[in-house]
């Protein structure tokens, strides 16, 4: 480790400041815990901002609670309206990532959390079984944290890996979760990682993006109907879009486009990620030269050349967005497993079983990104799962089954690979990172193990945040009849 120049004492370190680690830290701030954000890049939120993500999924009506609706009310109010935020097909709620960066920002700033940019990760601060905060590289040198309870809420599920915490990787077996649709043996796939691109509509020509040296465009055969070899959907495993139906998928306020295709096109294998920093960092610039290979073949063989890349939307030099789209990590082995029994109902009703120390919901389909499913017949990777509903996210998974001082956050959570797919979108990490906040400074100010807390405490100061805990799409979090019903429905 690098020799320590500054040492700091809080009670709750949030590693990652992103839609966890904002709301994390907003919530513990607010409960009274002296909280410190240590984030590597310039800005908060994560998937929706530095990752530009900016088209949220899942999460609507009155599942929207808590931190999360008070974030798509302001996107709302400052378009103009929820009409006026359903600017895309695949999001009834879209926005400028640099708008929802600032958002974060004041809102961590209001809660009287601290918050320091351009921490990297060195080392996990450990004593037996217990996590008593990291080590981070920062801009001044080395800084050492002790905190009374860690939340870990990177994008990688870092603070695991260099903690020393059990976690699992890749796909399970059947045998080892129960899940019915889980493979028979355990495997290293992982969901794609993406390199989003912001683009503009310019008048007259954009900007050329020049083709990546060695690339070949034909990867990109069929990612829309308009330049298409085989078009037979059945053969590709997906729609054949048009040009009218590809562009209106993620146009956002403000004259841009969010470029997250799914379809043979910026998707790219994330498994690099988990190696070193030097592997990471091969992977990103990869995943990148594939972005700006598309963005040329949008230009050039789909014959739109006055879409570009959006300047002035990041404080990057090559207009990418800060971090790559992350959509599956490390997760941690929790006290309890969420599993596809979980979120797929058992009973024929259409709903699953109430979870009784549920502290967060979301309501999105087991939506999986693999590049792998969208090959010719014999050659994909087959995911195929049946239709979920909406679902709680247990205390029990964002404990550790092994470690104390330390609550799972984000992507990291202990939710096996095919919970994954309906548990990491968006509004349900700032969900997680809420309920990890609360959580958290129950555990630091009241000198509990976290394995310890009361977990009711815990529900009813979320419930009475206008969190939601259990999914209910009759009464809202503006109803008066919402606590009670709330906490009636986990028993409490």
């Amino acid at each position: 480790m690098t020799e320590v120049l500054q040492r700091r004492e809080v009670d709750v370190l949030v590693v990652g400041g992103g839609c966890a680690g904002a709301a994390a830290g907003i919530q513990a701030a607010r409960a009274g815990a002296r909280t410190l954000v240590c984030e590597e890049t310039p800005w908060m939120g994560g998937m929706i901002t530095a990752a530009g993500v900016s088209a949220i999924d899942g999460n609507e009506g009155a599942l929207g609670g808590g931190i999360y609706r008070a974030f798509r009310d302001a996107m709302e109010a400052h378009y103009g309206g929820r009409e006026a935020v359903r600017t895309g097909w695949v999001s009834n709620t879209c926005f400028e990532p640099d708008l929802a960066a600032r958002w974060f920002r004041d809102e961590v700033a209001a809660s009287g959390a601290e918050v320091l940019h351009g921490a990297r990760l060195t080392e996990v601060l450990r004593d037996g079984d217990t996590v008593l905060g990291a080590a981070f590289e920062t801009s001044e040198g080395a800084l050492e944290v002790r905190a009374k309870v860690t939340v870990e809420a990177t994008e990688y599920g870092d603070v695991l890996d260099l903690g020393g915490v059990p976690y699992r990787f890749g796909r399970e077996a059947r045998a080892q979760t129960g899940e019915p649709h889980a493979p028979d043996a355990p495997d290293l796939e992982i969901q794609d990682l993406t390199m989003v691109a912001t683009l503009r509509r310019f008048d007259g020509a954009a900007p050329a993006v020049p083709l990546p040296e060695g690339f070949d465009l034909s990867r990109f055969d069929c990612s829309t109907g308009e330049r298409c070899a085989v078009p037979d959907p059945e053969y590709w495993n997906h729609k054949l879009h048009d040009w009218e139906s590809f562009l209106g998928y993620s146009l956002l306020p403000g004259g841009l486009f969010m470029l997250n295709w799914p379809f043979h096109s910026n998707d790219y294998p994330a498994q690099g990620l988990f190696g070193d920093q030097e592997e990471r960092a091969v992977t990103i610039a990869a995943a990148k030269r594939r972005t700006l290979a598309y963005v040329h073949y949008i230009q050039n063989q789909l014959g739109h050349p006055e879409w570009g890349l959006a300047t002035g939307v990041y404080p990057t030099e090559d207009h990418l967005p800060l971090l790559p789209y992350v959509r599956e990590s490390r997760r941690v082995v929790p006290v309890r497993w969420l599993v596809e029994q979980d979120v797929v109902p058992q009973d024929g009703s259409g709903v699953n079983a109430v979870l009784p120390d549920g502290v967060a919901v979301g309501d999105y389909y087991l939506d999986h990104h693999h590049d792998k499913d969208h090959r010719p017949p014999g050659e994909r990777l087959g995911e195929q799962y049946p239709d979920n509903a909406p679902f709680q996210i247990s205390f029990g998974a964002m404990v550790p089954e092994a470690v104390d001082g330390l609550i799972a956050a984000e992507k990291c959570i202990g939710a096996t690979h095919i919970v994954n797919g309906c548990s990491r979108l968006q509004p349900v990490a700032v969900a997680i990172g809420q309920a990890a906040g609360e959580a958290a400074a129950q555990a630091a100010l009241g000198g509990v193990p976290v394995r310890e807390l009361d977990v009711a405490a815990v529900q009813r100061a979320l419930v009475a945040a206008g969190c939601v805990i259990v999914p209910d799409r009759e009464v809202g979090c503006e109803d008066p009849r919402f606590a009670a019903r709330q906490l009636e429905r986990v028993g409490r």
